[in-house]
């Protein structure tokens, strides 16, 4: 990576959400995709997933966390 590109990308998701359609930050600045079409990364995160990971079609990988989940109490 340079100085200009993101070490890590982060996704972010709702907590009820399982597919989502995102931009690849680094395919985007460094302009090695034709078309915006070519940076979009289609993924999925189980619904008891919190975390996961991901690659765009040019292998940068993609850090998917999600958000806003309530607490569940313990015992």
């Amino acid at each position: 990576m340079t100085a200009a590109t993101p070490e890590r990308q982060h996704v972010w998701v709702g907590p009820e959400a399982t597919a989502f359609d995102e931009l690849c930050e680094v395919c985007m600045l460094a302009g090695t995709a034709g078309t915006d079409a070519e940076c979009v990364v289609h993924g999925t995160l189980r619904p008891d997933a919190d975390v996961g990971f991901t690659t765009c079609s040019r292998g940068h990988r993609i850090v998917v966390r999600r958000v806003g989940r309530p607490l569940t109490r313990l015992g």
